[in-house]
């Protein structure tokens, strides 16, 4: 810092010059730049503008991830609604789709669209830790996805005919996990697949049609030895967000949501939205490929299963017949670059998956294990079947419970 006093007046020279000197010097500092880290804006800030809120800027911030929306709907709606001191940030991102800092119940926080699928989310998610960095508390993902019909699956494994006595999944119930598979990284070969099936009876057994890339239990194929195929975070924040979950009233299904129910469970059968932990439901089965179909789903239980038992959460070890599978696009992509970030760095940053069930992820199925029909005696194709069961306030009502919860925890702290 420059500093001018009476004292280093240069010989000659008297009070005159050192006031010149000082004026001059006054209007250089107005008129210069500023420095690098003058124009770096502070989580809340414009470059070069005071903060308008109530960020620190050393403080840590919650990151909250969403695939879609807006304010006026999507997964982001929720979030958008409460945002407070809400400062846009969305025109300086070149890989998220939309970015918001601000404050939720009074905590600093980061709602996030990045788009749908892993090509979205991973870009976006090593965007906000180049903005963010350690200054990040934590990095939760709260929208929607498929779900299994039924604790188990509606199919018996062993006979693959539907279980006489299944245990339903509503539309709107939650999963609350810490880990996330990629269902895209299997072998797979259908012909296999088909001949098996075929010799054995049983349509709804993926057995002999898919295999493991790598393995949660270790091993796997030389030359895939670093394939990110699964992530498993602590339990700490999702505990957090169970218990704020505990705290809510949640509503029935109705409108399209109870519609779709019904196609699959009795009046009697259809009952309160419900959450799920990571010892039910482990997280996320993530990819890609959307995929619908019993055999499937059956494929994604024994994988969730798999990661259950690997991530030693259970009390007992669990089956296909225990799990239920939540699906979806996004979580491994954005969890492993935060696993690998903060790895290198010898960091920890708790990470969390929230997923609504907006839709089941087969076909409903007849006593025998077949797609059972329509009303009109059409059995759907799978991607038919899914324009039937994935409706707007089905969505709707599945964003708003996977942000309950996460609204909970930050409004509890």
């Amino acid at each position: 810092m420059l500093k001018t006093s009476l004292a280093s007046t240069p010989a000659g020279k008297g009070p005159g010059f050192s006031l010149l000197l000082l004026g001059l010097v006054v209007g250089l500092c107005l008129a210069a730049p500023a420095a690098a880290s003058d124009v770096t804006a502070e989580p809340g800030c414009d470059p070069g503008q005071p903060c308008t809120n109530n960020w620190h800027p050393f403080g840590r911030v919650s990151i909250i991830l969403t695939a879609f929306g807006d304010a006026n709907g999507g997964e982001t709606q929720p979030f958008l609604q409460v945002l407070a001191h809400k400062i846009n940030r969305t025109r300086e991102a070149t890989y998220c789709g939309a970015v918001y800092e601000g404050t939720i119940s009074r905590q600093p926080v980061v709602v996030v669209t990045t788009g749908t699928g892993a090509a979205n989310s991973g870009p976006c998610m090593q965007e906000l830790l180049s903005w963010y960095g350690t200054r990040i508390r934590e990095v939760i993902w709260a929208g929607i996805g498929g779900a299994s019909p039924a604790i188990g699956g509606i199919v018996d494994p062993g006979t693959g005919k539907l279980r006489t006595n299944p245990r339903p999944v509503m539309i709107g119930d939650v999963c609350v996990g810490t880990m996330a598979w990629d269902y895209d990284l299997h072998f797979n070969a259908v012909d296999d697949w088909r001949r098996s099936a075929e010799a054995s009876g049983n349509l709804n057994d993926p057995q002999g049609g898919w295999w493991d890339m790598k393995p949660s239990s270790g091993g796997g194929v030389i030359g895939f030895e670093g394939v990110q195929q699964y992530v498993i975070a602590g339990r700490g924040l999702a505990d957090e967000i169970l218990a704020a979950a505990d705290t809510i009233r949640w509503d029935r299904p109705s409108g399209d949501a109870l519609d779709n129910v019904k196609r699959y469970f009795s009046d009697a059968q259809v009952r309160e939205a419900m959450v799920f932990d990571y010892t039910v439901c482990g997280g996320e089965v993530s990819g890609n490929n959307f995929f619908h179909g019993a055999v499937e789903d059956r494929l994604a239980r024994q994988y969730i299963a798999g990661l259950i038992n690997s991530a030693k959460v259970a009390v007992v070890p669990v089956t296909e017949n225990d799990v239920i599978s939540f699906s979806a696009m996004e979580s491994t992509a954005w969890m492993s670059v935060v696993e690998r970030w903060a790895k290198k760095r010898h960091l920890r940053i708790p990470m969390a998956v929230v997923r609504g069930a907006s839709n089941y992820d087969h076909q409903p199925l007849l006593p025998d294990g077949r797609p059972a029909p329509d009303s009109t005696g059409h059995v759907p194709t799978a991607m038919e079947d899914i324009l039937l069961g994935f409706k707007e306030s089905g969505s709707a009502f599945a964003a708003a419970n996977a942000a309950a919860p996460v609204l909970k925890m930050l409004a509890r702290r």
